[in-house]
């Protein structure tokens, strides 16, 4: 079927009044006379209802980058909330920094189940490069003094 741009403009409409699902129909049908401002502004509307996996297709599709700013906001908002997961799939697909990663882990070591993926997230993460431990003092040269047992 050939592409529209009577259907375009009428995802359009559809995208301006909050009609995701139909607009982002009409775009898949006719991806290539939609343009970059059309995709990038259906992905913001799905990232607002946090339709996340929604938002990524639509930016792949139409060959837009993801909105990363408001997907690290997303995310920072769901820490706040406690919501770890939630945050760990946003800051993955928006590429965090150290220090937000940083701040997961704070959270994560805060409850005693999330151990093993506090361990995963600074291996994979981090780098594994926190704080190293001092390291144990060394044996002195000395010869440890005998203790004699007194009656």
């Amino acid at each position: 079927m050939p592409a529209s741009e009577s259907e375009v403009l009428v995802g359009r409409r559809y995208l301006e009044r909050g009609f995701l699902d139909a607009a982002m129909r009409l775009f898949v049908r006719n991806a290539e006379l939609v343009t970059a401002a059309d995709w990038t502004g259906l992905a913001e509307r799905l990232l607002e209802r946090n339709r996340i996996p929604d938002a990524v297709r639509v930016c792949e599709l139409g060959s837009v980058p993801l909105p990363r700013e408001r997907m690290l906001v997303a995310a920072d908002a769901s820490l706040r909330r406690k919501d770890v997961d939630g945050a760990m799939r946003l800051y993955e697909l928006a590429g965090a920094d150290r220090e937000r990663w940083a701040k997961l882990v704070d959270v994560l070591t805060a409850l005693p189940d999330r151990e093993r993926q506090a361990i995963e997230i600074v291996d994979r993460h981090l780098g594994g490069e926190l704080q190293p431990e001092p390291p144990l003092r060394e044996a002195t040269s000395k010869v440890p003094r005998q203790i004699k047992a007194v009656k």
